[in-house]
Formats: C-alpha cells, structure tokens, sequence
C-alpha cells in the first residue's frame, strides 16, 4: 500500500497543497488531475523521491519510502532517453540497471518500433521517443508505476497498449498513479484525486 500522510509542498515560496493524505490500495489505479500549476507534477516527483516535500510523510508498504524506491518506477513528461543511442541500447541500457536478461528484440516489436532498431533516437518523432521511454513498462517489477503524462505523444493504438499495461499491472496486485489532461476510461480508475490551483 502507498500511503502519503499530511504531505505539504512549496514551490517558488507558494504553497502548491499542505497536509494532502490518502491511500492507494494494492491492484489499484489513481488518476490526479488538475489545472496547470496545482501541483500534479510536484506530487509524483515527491512521491517518487525526486522533490523535498515541506512536511508530512510517504511510506510503501511498511517501509519509509526512501527504503523503497528499488519498488517504484517513475517517467515523467520528458522522454529521459538518451537521443544520442538508439532504442535498442537505451533499452538495454536500462535492462542492465535493473539486471534482467530481457529479450530485447522482441520488446522492440512490442513497442512498435521494428525497422527502427539501429536509428538514434534523435531522428526519430515525438510518438516513437515515447514509445521508446515507455518500454520500461513492459519489463519494470517495481509496485508502483508514477507516470506523469504518459499519453503524450502517443496514437490511438498506443493509448489501448497503454491502457492494457494499466490493467495488467493492477491486476498483479500493483499500484499505478498517473496524471494526464486527458480523460482515462474508467474501468481502469479506481481513485480520482484532483487538486486544485492555490493562489
């Protein structure tokens, strides 16, 4: 279980929420939404460990989450892929870090980029560079999937793949929390959570 517990966050010297609580149960999938500038963003980079939250606490499990972020896997709006390498070793780079024996030429079929393998991804569309940051969701065996507009950049066909991971995960037992400006289908969402811009 995630539990985030009387969470306050500042940014710029403004108050983006404060003492904000909830849980999100195992097999169970939360969808936060909100105007630009509420604090989505800031929300999942502190649950994920990447932003200094001003009060409050985040555990995973029975743990503090800062003894479980090996659990947690989080991509963001940006891509965070090296354009530099091809699809191919960005995935095996990270294949490495995790050290699993992942068969990447067929991940690369999954993800709909075969035929693509030996381009740098600098030469490649905003779609296909998604597609390339959002493999990881096919090997990942972190709990907890923070993703932060996920549906960016992707097609119709890519939105159904997205969307069957979601289900798959959840159905494992996992948690996924995602935010995006666009609707989710609700058989997938089990918790809204909006926030709302402070002034």
């Amino acid at each position: 279980m995630l539990s985030v517990n009387q969470l306050t966050c500042i940014r710029n010297n403004r108050v983006l929420f404060e003492e904000l609580s909830f849980s999100l149960l195992p097999g169970q999938l939360m969808y936060v939404t909100g105007p630009n500038g509420a604090g989505k963003t800031t929300l999942l980079r502190s649950i994920c460990g990447l932003h200094q939250y001003h009060h409050g606490s985040i555990s995973l499990g029975d743990l503090p989450l800062s003894q479980s972020l090996q659990d947690v896997l989080y991509i963001g709006h940006k891509a965070g892929i090296n354009d530099c390498l091809t699809a191919v070793e960005n995935m095996r780079h990270w294949s490495s870090l995790t050290a699993e024996n992942d068969d990447i030429d067929q991940l690369v079929s999954k993800v709909g980029l075969a035929g693509l393998e030996n381009v740098p991804v600098k030469y490649l569309s905003a779609g296909q560079k998604r597609r390339v940051a959002l493999s990881r969701l096919w090997v990942s065996k972190a709990k907890l999937w923070i993703l932060d507009e996920p549906y960016t950049s992707i097609d119709a066909a890519g939105i159904d793949i997205l969307n069957q991971l979601f289900n798959r995960h959840r159905q494992a037992g996992n948690m996924v929390v995602v935010t995006s400006h666009q609707p989710l289908p609700v058989d997938i969402v089990d918790i809204n959570f909006a926030l709302e811009y402070r002034f």
